[in-house]
């Protein structure tokens, strides 16, 4: 097992030239962006290595182990330079209910999966949440939101650094980053796997192909992100972490997936379709990690699942012991103002104006809370200016609460009092 995995891993590390002399459409860039890196940087070869020692030993060790569902907390950083790039709070919130379908296997659609794989099909016992506290031990809904003058990332990792118009990662050993932006050359979307540097840790997705009907005619589900995940969580794609596979030499190094030579595209493809082999030995083309339309993925391995939980248990074992989900305090304290606030009246009964001295406006993102930092109202995207704009806080109760103003280089807070 450990020499077929080792193998696997020394075709993706020398394989790196395929990437110049042949590619697909490259709907998930992946496999290239970690062959230039391991190409740039000698110690991660040693250390995905390592990783791949340790899958095999993991899951040849946990095959009859209980397991507790695992859950990852996520960060959210939109990074935008037009309205319809600045997906809604709902819109990623679906994202985060299509992961939590797709990795337990609760799909409406998984019916479509061909008789032949269903004993095949697995629950991952993973799930997913919006971190409820940031770095800074404070209440959080788990979303960034950074406008930018950047109209075009052209795959870049340039999102990832606040210096550049992008914003910077929270700890990865704390969260699943996933940066959603106008992602450009005619990429989905890309992550790492486990090992990187952690400033480029994490998923990058366009925002048309991000949550539940998004503007994509043909990945408008969220299986990109399911897609892009499972490779942070360490899987390749069927056909390999190469990008020419005619020789149906390369493997993903899950036993349970065929092998194929290359992406199948669309839905188009009906069993069996094979191009490495024939009979039960065709391509999977309905599993995620393949590139077919969203409509037409639906499942992961119980292989797959395996190398999953391994990196969860390994690699990105320090996400289990996160204080991302812990129930945190609003920050009551000042910060830095750049402008000053008028917040009145207060107390208040049905309505809450706010004022900045700011000309142009600042845009901010407003968020109350009961002292128990549970978030009670929140309205986005609101231009604090010299015109008043109001809160309707005419269905909360009496009591003290927290008013979170949050733009994207500061947090304002203010105690607010309900009477009735």
């Amino acid at each position: 097992m450990i020499k077929y995995l080792l193998g696997a891993f020394l075709v993706f590390t020398f394989g790196f030239s395929a990437f110049a002399q042949h590619q697909h459409d490259e709907h998930c860039a992946t496999s290239r962006k970690m062959a230039e890196q391991l190409e740039a940087d000698p110690n991660l070869v040693t250390t995905r290595q390592q990783i791949e020692e340790f899958t095999a030993r993991w899951i040849e060790n946990n095959q009859d182990a209980e397991r507790a569902v695992i859950i990852i907390p996520v960060v959210v950083h939109v990074v935008y330079k037009t309205s319809i790039q600045n997906i809604s709070d709902a819109q990623i919130q679906s994202q985060i209910d299509i992961l939590n379908q797709d990795y337990r296997g609760t799909n409406s659609d998984i019916g479509g999966v061909p008789t032949i794989w269903t004993n095949r099909v697995a629950d991952c016992e993973i799930q997913f949440q919006l971190a409820t506290c940031n770095p800074d031990g404070y209440a959080t809904n788990g979303i960034t939101r950074t406008e930018t003058d950047v109209a075009n990332w052209f795959g870049s990792d340039d999102v990832k650094v606040t210096s550049l118009g992008g914003h910077d990662p929270w700890p990865s050993s704390d969260y699943l980053n996933i940066w959603v932006c106008n992602i450009g050359s005619g990429l989905l979307g890309y992550a790492y796997q486990p090992g990187i540097n952690p400033l480029l840790d994490g998923v990058v997705i366009g925002y048309a192909y991000f949550g539940f009907d998004s503007s994509s005619p043909s990945y408008d589900m969220g299986r990109t992100a399911t897609h892009e995940i499972g490779h942070y969580l360490n899987l390749d794609h069927l056909w390999g972490p190469v990008a020419d596979n005619s020789n149906c030499n390369a493997d993903d190094a899950v036993a349970d997936t065929p092998k194929q030579m290359e992406p199948n595209y669309g839905c188009d493809a009906t069993y069996p379709h094979p191009s490495c082999g024939n009979g039960s030995n065709s391509d999977m083309f309905n599993n995620y990690m393949d590139y077919g339309n969203d409509v037409c993925l639906f499942f992961f391995t119980n292989g797959q699942k395996d190398r999953m939980r391994a990196a969860l248990n390994g690699p990105r074992a320090s996400l289990q012991n996160s204080n991302a989900l812990n129930q945190c305090p609003v920050g009551v304290e000042e910060h830095i103002l750049e402008a000053s606030l008028n917040v009145y009246p207060n107390p208040a009964s049905d309505v809450i104006n706010i004022q900045s001295d700011q000309k142009d406006g600042l845009l901010t993102d407003a968020r109350i809370f009961d002292l128990s930092g549970k978030m009670v109202l929140s309205e986005s995207n609101i231009r604090l200016g010299f015109a008043a704009v109001q809160l309707d806080v005419s269905e909360l109760k009496t009591g003290s609460y927290v008013l979170e103003l949050r733009s994207e280089n500061e947090v304002v807070t203010r105690r607010i009092n309900i009477v009735k």
